[in-house]
């Protein structure tokens, strides 16, 4: 093969696999779990079709809303947040799609059903704080700017999508590529409750660099970081990762 069949083989390899992740990427960023039994309440709202948010301690007057990682069951989450947090109500968002919920993923869903399940909880709370990890920390993140929230935790958090992705494939255009870019490095602009960053420092999945890009863009006088030595999904294992929300719970308290 000459040199010009090289390059045009080259090239219509590099475009086919371009396509496919453009057509593919949301299988790839939305990783749904099967439907698990459980004893927990659910609150359901209608988006079109109904979504749903597990619920832990729902007599509590503070509440806590959860937004969990791409292949998250927030069905086992919420037995440790029932365990850790019996003062607070927790929302467990169960994402569109996760589950054997209706509907599919994407950012503009995600986004919209973190308003609504916001605004339905706001009418029985009047105390909202945040926690968002991983993808769910874009979600936190988005909502946190839309709505006031008294306080935010991020984990394992990153400054968009988009960035993470051009990391991992820095041979395509991801401005181009990506459907879902969840920006938090502009979400987090608008938002003003006080935020506690919790990164992994053997994190293999969101690179330090993104994590970092978004710690710096927030205030210090809002801001409360803290690294837990752990990987990306063990992370809630660390006896340390719980403690320290709940000692941001406390130490900066607004209710």
């Amino acid at each position: 093969m000459n040199l010009i069949g090289l390059l045009k083989s080259i090239l219509i390899i590099y475009l086919l696999l371009g396509l496919l992740l453009y057509l593919f990427q949301r299988h790839m960023i939305y990783l749904p779990t099967a439907a698990t039994a459980h004893n927990f309440t659910a609150l359901e709202i209608n988006q079109g079709h109904p979504i749903q948010a597990l619920v832990t301690h729902d007599r509590a007057q503070q509440a806590i809303l959860y937004f969990g990682g791409n292949a998250e069951n927030v069905a086992y989450t919420a037995g440790d947040f029932f365990q850790e947090f019996p003062q607070h109500s927790t929302y467990l968002m169960q994402y569109r799609g996760y589950a054997g919920t209706a509907g599919s993923p994407s950012e503009p869903a995600l986004f919209a059903d973190a308003l609504a399940l916001y605004d339905a909880v706001k009418q029985k709370h009047p105390c909202i704080k945040v926690i968002g990890r991983s993808l769910g920390s874009g979600v936190a993140t988005y909502l946190a700017s839309q709505r006031p929230v008294d306080q935010l935790v991020l984990v394992t958090p990153f400054d968009s999508i988009r960035n993470v992705a051009q990391a991992m494939l820095p041979i395509y255009p991801m401005d181009w590529l990506l459907k879902d870019h969840y920006d938090s490095l502009t979400h987090i602009q608008q938002v003003q409750a006080d935020t506690l960053v919790i990164a992994a420092t053997q994190d293999r999945v969101i690179p330090p660099a993104r994590t970092q890009n978004l710690i710096q863009s927030i205030p210090d006088h809002r801001l409360s970081t803290i690294e837990i030595p752990a990987g990306h999904n063990d992370l809630d294992l660390n006896p340390a990762y719980f403690q320290s929300i709940k000692n941001f719970f406390n130490c900066q308290q607004r209710c």
